[in-house]
């Protein structure tokens, strides 16, 4: 399988905006549910934002995209509250968010070449970390973020619009 990742472009937003909700619908009923809801996260705004500000990456084979991400420096409330590595400069901590395979192409290396893909444009920024929190259930994005390097920093409460005040897992990598 040959995936190209990169920058999202304007015109893109609905497309993008479609794999997330094609994502939500697949995902229901599974042992692994997202918390993410079609009309509060993500919506076409949280996409189009992205795209404009080029934080939005998306993978794209012949079939069209099968995985996204968002990285930024924007760090939810409960951040503040981790036990992070990173004790420098918080803007020189990225956050990733948004990372998303197709269920179709899952445990096929898309999700570990968006990793790295998202490590190479911290880097490039001069970023000194890389953040992120996952369900607490989420096995396989754990899985995934601890063969990577990712290192588990406890379980913090987060507010968002989505999921509510829950408890999240909160993974960060030093770069």
């Amino acid at each position: 399988m040959t995936i190209q990742i990169r920058t999202a472009v304007d015109g893109e937003e609905t497309d993008v905006l479609s794999f997330y909700e094609r994502l939500i619908d697949k995902m229901k009923g599974s042992p692994y549910p997202l918390r993410w809801e079609k009309g509060v996260y993500p919506t076409y705004t949280d996409i189009a934002d992205a795209i404009r500000s080029k934080t939005m990456y998306i993978a794209e084979d012949d079939s069209g995209i099968i995985g996204a991400f968002t990285v930024n420096h924007t760090q939810g409330e409960g951040y503040a509250h981790a036990n992070w590595l990173w004790r420098g400069d918080e803007a020189q901590a990225a956050v990733l968010h948004l990372l998303a395979v197709a269920p179709s192409v899952q445990r096929r290396g898309v999700g570990k070449a968006l990793l790295q893909f998202a490590v190479d444009c911290c880097r490039a920024d001069g970023s000194r970390a890389l953040r992120l929190d996952t369900l607490p259930w989420n096995l396989p994005g754990k899985r995934l973020y601890e063969g990577f390097g990712f290192q588990y920093r406890g379980d913090v409460e987060v507010y968002y619009p989505s999921t509510g005040q829950i408890a999240f897992s909160m993974y960060e990598l030093l770069l």
